[in-house]
């Protein structure tokens, strides 16, 4: 008999933005050895979740594939069988069309064990982010919850209506109907059908929580016509039916943020670090890295290790650099201690970060000598200040295939020797699994004069992100991290440029929560 592992939890994350997460669901996210999420789940609360925590997605629509719920069910067992902790996360409520029923009876079935952490579904959260009440003394004493979606069953494309239009018709309160825009024609038309008045008032929402929040109001009778005059509004949606539509409030509807949403594009392990810190000043973030960083030669670290003796200056030019060497030079069995007597220079304050994190500080910073604080954190100003000090000495830089050449040349007839080292690698991201959606949040932000920020935080970075984003990446802010990178985008047609004031994490955060 298979001896069970772990626990399975099934969560709500509710209706999208990350801070209407429940303390229980955070919790167990935190600890999560392995998570299975919807497509709808907002995935800047995945970032809740440890570095090594596996996350798979088993949306049922996408460019990912659909996942049907017999698999769906055998994942979980099986993630059961392997991990400690495993996280089912849903969109919503754990109660609310989300097949929980089923994946219960599994685990039942199974005896593998289980906990339910509910969460809010969209529609408890409509009022106070459309400021449309649900409920009236006078007007709606119910609320309906409906699936408006035609069901069909796994893997086949014939559906079925379950539904009774004629009593949804004669509800006396509040119809809330998710799932709602591709089947909007047929589900207005037969309330209408069933006795329902073509002007019953309206409201379809979109992305409900979220930044990019948008609301469309019509009549029940015009709600197809509406949906083809605004093709990009798309789901995910809630449509909300009845005359409490007409008693909103709008001294409740938020302001929409001058920054709705921040893309952090670093690679995954400094996103997390950038993504942390920008959701501590409240802002919405979205971790996309658009490289990967992957180590280097070995035999060119151990050569610039063998060689330390015979070197004047060692040069980072990135926080990977640093550790990727050190890393190495742990593997070796030596420590810090192997650099006595060499001096080192860093490109950027985040590299001398990283190099003080191992025990060291850099004998020189670029910008470090400036009356004018040079936040330009680049080669070129570790050059404009620094080359005196390479004169005539023999340097060794540890940077990316990509940077070895402007250094090396320029160093050239400065130093009496300079060796590269290729420490790490830079691999392009193809693509994002989620990128059209995200372009439409990019243009659903554009159109509501909030505009999706994307950061650089290098040149190479600056360069994938815009070939990802393609069309789209001139409907953004971008937020660079120096100069240098500033110009790079300028460089690649970007007028909406904000510069961070220093090469820092600190200082664009700042940058962007000034926003």
């Amino acid at each position: 008999m298979t001896v069970n592992k772990g626990v399975v939890y099934l969560v709500g994350a509710g209706p999208g933005a990350p801070e209407l997460l429940t303390l229980g669901a955070r919790h167990v996210i935190e600890q999560a050895d392995i998570i299975l999420y919807d497509g709808l789940v907002n995935e800047a609360i995945l970032d809740f979740a440890p570095l090594e925590c596996q996350k798979i997605c088993v949306g049922k629509r996408g460019n990912r594939g659909a996942w049907i719920q017999s698999q769906i069910d055998d994942l979980i067992v099986r993630s059961a069988r392997e991990h400690q902790r495993v996280v089912r996360l849903k969109g919503g409520d754990t109660a609310v069309f989300a097949r929980t029923s089923e994946e219960i009876a599994r685990l039942e079935a199974e005896g593998i064990p289980y906990e339910v952490i509910p969460g809010l579904t969209a529609a408890l959260a409509l009022s106070a982010y459309t400021g449309i009440p649900l409920t009236h003394r006078d007007w709606s004493s119910g609320v309906a919850l409906v699936a408006a979606q035609l069901q069909n069953h796994d893997g086949e494309s014939d559906a079925e209506d379950q539904l009774d239009w004629e009593a949804l018709a004669r509800f006396p309160g509040t119809l809330v109907l998710y799932m709602s825009i591709s089947a909007a024609s047929i589900w207005s038309q037969k309330l209408i059908a069933a006795g329902k008045p073509s002007s019953t008032p309206v409201a379809i929402v979109r992305q409900c929580s979220m930044p990019d929040q948008e609301v469309l109001e019509c009549e029940l009778g015009t709600v197809a016509r509406t949906l083809e005059a605004n093709p990009h509004f798309k789901a995910p949606a809630v449509s909300i039916i009845g005359a409490l539509v007409r008693f909103k409030s709008p001294s409740s509807l938020r302001t929409p943020m001058r920054v709705p949403a921040v893309i952090v594009t670093s690679p995954q392990a400094q996103a997390q670090r950038l993504s942390q810190m920008l959701q501590t000043c409240g802002v919405s973030v979205l971790v996309r890295p658009v490289l990967e960083i992957r180590p280097g030669s070995p035999e060119e670290i151990d050569q610039a290790i063998d060689t330390l003796h015979e070197t004047d200056w060692i040069v980072f030019s990135s926080r990977y650099g640093v550790e990727f060497f050190f890393k190495r030079l742990s593997d070796r069995g030596f420590d810090s201690r192997r650099l006595h007597g060499v001096r080192i220079a860093t490109v950027g304050r985040s590299t001398a970060q990283a190099l003080e994190e191992k025990g060291l500080k850099a004998d020189w910073v670029a910008g470090s000598d400036s009356n004018n604080p040079r936040e330009a954190m680049g080669a070129d100003v570790l050059l404009e200040e620094w080359s005196e000090q390479a004169r005539n000495k023999r340097i060794t830089l540890v940077q990316t295939p990509e940077g070895k050449a402007t250094l090396r040349q320029r160093l050239t007839g400065i130093a009496s020797l300079v060796r590269t080292v290729n420490a790490y690698e830079q691999i392009p991201t193809q693509s994002w699994h989620d990128i059209d959606s995200i372009k439409s949040r990019i243009e659903a932000s554009d159109r509501q004069s909030g505009k999706i920020a994307v950061t650089a935080t290098s040149g190479n970075i600056a360069k994938s992100a815009w070939q990802l984003l393609g069309s789209h990446a001139m409907l953004v802010r971008w937020i660079a991290i120096s100069p240098g990178v500033a110009q790079v985008l300028n460089q690649l047609g970007a007028t909406d440029v904000i510069v961070s004031q220093e090469a820092s994490y600190e200082s664009l955060c700042r940058a962007i929560s000034s926003q």
